[in-house]
């Protein structure tokens, strides 16, 4: 797709179809990186750091405090004294679990 270099204000772009925007995954406001080859350009989002704000985030929920639903389910006992139907203690239970799977069409051989 050709695009022709325009005026923009006292310098000069390249404006953007809103399929390439999708394509990238970014809308406006976003903030894209350039990355310079001998003969291109090519166009990145700038991805934040997968932790980047967690920090905030944390102090943000510790000042909310829990809700009773929270203290419910971290006083709960969540341990069984019953077998589950896919806990895997030999070749042949694993065998019986791939088997199942299969048939339920979660496994493509």
């Amino acid at each position: 797709m050709a695009t022709a270099i325009r005026k923009i204000g006292n310098s000069m772009g390249v404006i953007l179809p809103k399929s390439a925007l999708a394509a990238l995954g970014v809308g406006e406001g976003a903030a894209v990186e350039f990355i310079y080859d001998t003969d291109s350009i090519t166009i990145v989002p700038v991805r934040k750091p997968v932790r980047e704000g967690w920090a905030e985030d944390f102090a943000a929920l510790a000042a909310e405090g829990l809700s009773e639903e929270d203290r419910e389910w971290l006083d709960a006992d969540l341990t069984s004294d019953t077998d589950d139907e896919w806990d895997a203690l030999s070749e042949d239970d694993m065998a019986r679990i791939e088997a199942q799977l299969i048939a339920d069409g979660v496994v493509k051989t």
